[in-house]
């Protein structure tokens, strides 16, 4: 029996029909027969296409992360692992033609074996461009699953537009698609075939994580996060549930569009292809990822490129990687941990005990880490020298709303105040206030605080009455401009406590006791303390 998935399908209903018949039905070879099997891989990384193509840039990192990951978990013996970079069309038909004749050999000794064959680069729905060469991709189909292996598979991550992705406006040609006549024709028995992309999608790289976003996930994938049965093993089953639900996830954003990866393959009642056994231990250092969230592990540090990238639901999973130091971070929905942790050669790394430190969600923002934005509502006591004579300190409350962008923090406040004072001929004076500002500050978060300078610009409307001998009363529209410092200490919950210090020039109007009246620019000291909260 076959199988084919057809372009116009539902994505939720590909998942759901992917991981229930490729989790009890995919299979090519038993898994008894593991650990006698010869297992071949022949891993091809083009960075140029044709002439009118641009030069990709991590298809060679590709290849070299899936190289590490056959070699160290995937039983797949160094010597027969042949990596190809920037080949032509005859280098690849001859280094495959040559690993089938070995597995010729194999077959004559009665052992059974696998082979896999991993392509990224560039390709259309008739072949793949290597260098100006072309490959047919019949041609390709056909060396493969004419293997004598019991068990061939084909994986191709085919780029045709890989810098969509970078370039808005970027005009994406005919993408690779799995050819309709594999579906007319039907697969030999034992064959299987996985694509990054779907009909009418462009597969992507991208530059944050240095690889195409399918090879990226499937790596991760065959590093134990998709073992969701948690026995040590990843199938290819396991493994193309989780690459495909990750890629169809990392590039919902991305200008090249949605990129759903395929999967053909043929039955015959076979037990599940093992394609890693991330559950020993061979030199590797085991992380366990516990609790919720998505999990990115930078090799060497912060800008170092990012390794692993594991999405968890619930339940926990355990990863291997190469021993080194690496900088993690735990994204959650309302804040992203981050820690340095170093991983050790056969010893588990428990990530509950590393130092984290906690960047707010506001803070992220701020760091480009969200597409959205975070609001903030604060509670303001204020103190500034009054702007008359009069009344020599001025307190005042506000409320202030503030939304954080990657670029600028951007405040608008609303402050009140309500003063009286009666001097030693006691003639009672009553001054109020009420006004309206905006602004924009500069924000730069260090650990738990937050230190920023900025300006805001209002007007206040100000009131000043006299009881007594003489009831004049006096009002009048201030135009204002603040030039502060401010420090936000962040707390639990979303809470915080901030400060303010600064000067306010205000443009006024003053009648003084003898004389015409005046136009005054009063530059005063200001100060205040608040608690708010973000969302």
């Amino acid at each position: 029996m076959s199988l084919a998935l057809a372009p116009g399908q539902g994505w939720n209903a590909v998942s759901r029909v992917a991981s229930l018949a490729l989790g009890v039905l995919l299979a090519l070879v038993p898994v008894a027969a593991h650990a006698s099997e010869a297992r071949y891989a022949l891993l091809v990384g083009a960075h140029k296409g044709n002439a009118d193509e641009p030069r990709l840039y991590f298809a060679g990192r590709d290849t070299e992360r899936l190289h590490e990951v056959l070699v160290t978990l995937g039983d797949f013996p160094q010597e027969n692992v042949t990596v190809l970079t920037d080949p032509n069309a005859d280098r690849v038909r001859t280094a495959l033609s040559r690993m089938n004749a070995r597995i010729r050999e194999e077959v004559a000794h009665d052992r059974s074996s696998v082979l896999l064959v991993f392509y990224s680069g560039h390709a259309d729905a008739e072949s793949l461009h290597l260098g100006g060469t072309l490959l047919p991709w019949e041609e390709l189909r056909n060396l493969t699953s004419g293997s004598a292996a019991a068990a061939r598979l084909l994986v191709v991550d085919a780029c045709r537009s890989g810098q969509a992705t970078r370039v808005k406006g970027t005009k994406l040609a005919a993408p690779f698609a799995l050819p309709p006549d594999v579906e007319s024709h039907g697969l030999p028995e034992g064959f299987a075939i996985l694509s990054s992309s779907a009909a009418g999608e462009s597969a992507q790289e991208s530059d944050s994580l240095q690889g195409s976003f399918f090879t990226h996930h499937l790596v991760a994938a065959l590093r134990g996060v998709a073992d969701t049965s948690a026995d040590g093993l990843v199938s290819l089953a396991e493994a193309y549930q989780y690459a495909a639900d990750r890629t169809v996830a990392s590039t919902v954003a991305t200008v090249g569009g949605v990129q759903h990866p395929t999967y053909l393959y043929e039955l015959k009642g076979r037990s599940e292809l093992v394609l890693t056994r991330p559950g020993r231990n061979q030199g590797l250092a085991a992380v366990r990822l516990e609790g919720a969230g998505q999990y990115f592990f930078r090799q060497g540090g912060r800008d170092g490129p990012v390794v692993l990238e594991a999405g968890i639901s619930h339940e926990a999973r355990t990863a291997r990687l190469v021993p080194g130091t690496y900088f993690v971070q735990h994204r959650l929905p309302d804040r992203l941990r981050e820690a340095r942790v170093v991983a050790e050669e056969g010893q588990p790394l428990e990530l509950v005990k590393a130092s984290w430190s906690v960047v707010e969600l506001d803070q992220l923002v701020r760091k480009g880490g969200s597409g959205g934005r975070t609001w903030t509502v604060g509670l303001w006591s204020r103190g500034t020298a009054s702007l008359l004579e009069d009344f020599p300190f001025f307190p005042s409350g506000a409320v202030q709303v503030s939304l954080d962008t990657s670029a600028l923090t951007l405040d608008a406040e609303v402050e009140g105040a309500h003063s009286g004072y009666t001097d030693d001929a006691s003639l009672k004076r009553r001054l109020t206030l009420g006004a309206l500002r905006v602004g924009a500050r500069k924000v730069f978060d260090v650990g738990p605080f937050s230190l920023s300078g900025g300006a805001r610009l209002g007007a206040a409307y100000v009131d000043q009455r006299f009881f007594g001998r003489l009831a004049p009363r006096r009002w009048q529209v201030v135009p204002q401009l603040d030039t502060l410092l401010r420090a936000d200490l962040h707390l639990p919950r979303g809470f915080f406590m901030g400060a303010e210090a600064g000067v306010r020039a205000s443009w006024m109007r003053v009648l003084p006791g003898v004389g015409p009246e005046e136009v005054r620019t009063p530059v005063k000291p200001m100060f205040a303390a608040g608690l708010g909260l973000r969302w």
